[in-house]
């Protein structure tokens, strides 16, 4: 072999090891999706930031969007314990696991998905961080996709009609609402809501409008009661285990935070609130027809549902937060939030 052959085997040899370094650098994040894959959670959000964490990387992160690997209620744990690496999820679909968030379940807050999203946040980080209820995972953002109306089954005319009425809910401090107004509280993650109303096993849900659309529930849910600022909501989240994340450089995950926080609530709870807008006028163009609960039913409602919020207190102060300054600085940034954005919260 004479010297230039040497040289060239030697040069090969050498760029074995970079090469490997370089395909280990490359990381692939395996997000368990839920949702239909047409679902605009999918098509709208999760996609389009997959696909900007994958170009501020230079690709050396991306994700893999995969069917379900769990039910709906298991994806934090899934991510936690790494299963699954990143996923999407429900606070409330389990159960006294994250009674911080149920803040923005309360009644009465804002129907506004981008200003009550954004409020929530700072009220999140200010508040609620340090008490670990996300601990084992590294949460990206949490949202509201708007609030919780009530759709019930045809022949519901009034307030008085509701009591009995078998109600999907999602968790427990809408399970609580449903109570109080004396409805029978049924709970099953939303994959299952569409079945039960369209066989009859439960007669109406919280929802809110833009789902109830792209469920094609209309059919089977044809009333609607309004009231200004929902009877509840959904706090949405998304998390990365923490054992993927520590797999990614400094430069990379700072990359990745500055689509994440405020900037992703701001963009998912955005995305929301442009499917809510037009969504009430083609539940009214699908046949449903809508009820909004003013005067002394509105007084009764506000007043059978009081209690819900000093119960919340005293749930969330055991957590170790100072609860009630929370709920004040919440209410008080969804006034601030929707002066920023020159909008009404309702």
């Amino acid at each position: 072999m004479n010297r230039r052959q040497l040289l060239s085997l030697l040069g090969a040899a050498a760029l074995v090891p970079m090469a490997a370094a370089a395909q280990a650098d490359t990381i692939t994040w395996r997000f368990s999706n839920w949702l239909p894959p047409t679902h605009p959670v999918v098509t709208q959000m999760i996609e389009p930031w997959a696909a900007d964490v994958d170009r501020v990387t230079e690709g050396r992160v991306s994700i893999q969007i995969l069917p379900a690997l769990g039910a709906p209620p298991s994806h934090f744990d899934m991510v936690r314990n790494g299963v699954a690496d990143i996923a999407f999820g429900v606070h409330s679909y389990t159960p006294e696991r994250f009674k911080l968030t149920e803040v923005v379940e309360l009644p009465f807050t804002a129907e506004n998905a981008l200003v009550n999203s954004i409020a929530y946040w700072r009220t999140y980080e200010q508040f609620f961080a340090s008490a670990g209820e996300h601990d084992g995972t590294k949460l990206l953002g949490l949202w509201v996709p708007g609030s919780y109306q009530l759709f019930t089954k045809d022949g519901i005319e009034t307030v008085t009609d509701l009591e009995g009425l078998r109600i999907r809910i999602p968790g427990v401090l809408v399970e609580r609402i449903a109570d109080e107004l004396g409805m029978v509280a049924i709970s099953s993650p939303l994959t299952e809501a569409y079945d039960q109303i369209s066989r009859g096993i439960i007669d109406g849900m919280f929802q809110n409008y833009a789902t109830v659309i792209d469920f094609n529930m209309t059919e089977h849910m044809p009333v609607l009661f309004n009231v200004e600022g929902g009877f509840s909501a959904s706090s949405q989240f998304m998390v990365v285990s923490e054992a993927a994340w520590d797999k990614v450089s400094p430069e990379d995950q700072a990359a990745i935070d500055a689509l994440s926080g405020e900037a992703m609530v701001k963009r998912f709870a955005g995305v929301w609130q442009e499917h809510n807008g037009g969504a009430v006028d083609k539940l009214i163009a699908a046949g449903v027809t809508r009820h909004d609960i003013e005067g002394a039913d509105l007084e009764t409602m506000h007043e059978v549902l009081s209690p819900l919020e000093a119960q919340w207190l005293e749930e969330a102060t055991a957590r170790d937060v100072d609860a009630e300054a929370a709920l004040a600085f919440y209410r008080s940034e969804l006034d601030k939030v929707a002066a920023e954005l020159g909008t009404n919260k309702n």
